[in-house]
């Protein structure tokens, strides 16, 4: 595994908990609204990670284009 891929990896990951953590307090904070504030973690949630797996997806093609230039050398 290359280093980029691992990168965007703990990203994502860092950033689910980083939403979570901040819903998770929002919603205790604030108990009238509870499950507006976890509709909208919930939805934090989906919007990191599909643009996190965009930049996996964008790390991927390039180790595989850089694997690619480098077994024709």
């Amino acid at each position: 595994m290359k280093v980029r891929i691992a990168i965007e990896l703990i990203q994502i990951v860092l950033s689910v908990a980083a939403v979570v953590g901040v819903g998770m307090l929002s919603a205790w904070s604030y108990r009238p609204a509870r499950d507006d504030v976890e509709l909208v973690t919930l939805g934090a949630v989906l919007v990191v990670v599909v643009l996190g797996i965009r930049q996996l997806q964008r790390a991927i093609a390039e180790q595989r284009l850089a694997r690619g230039s480098l077994a024709h050398d």
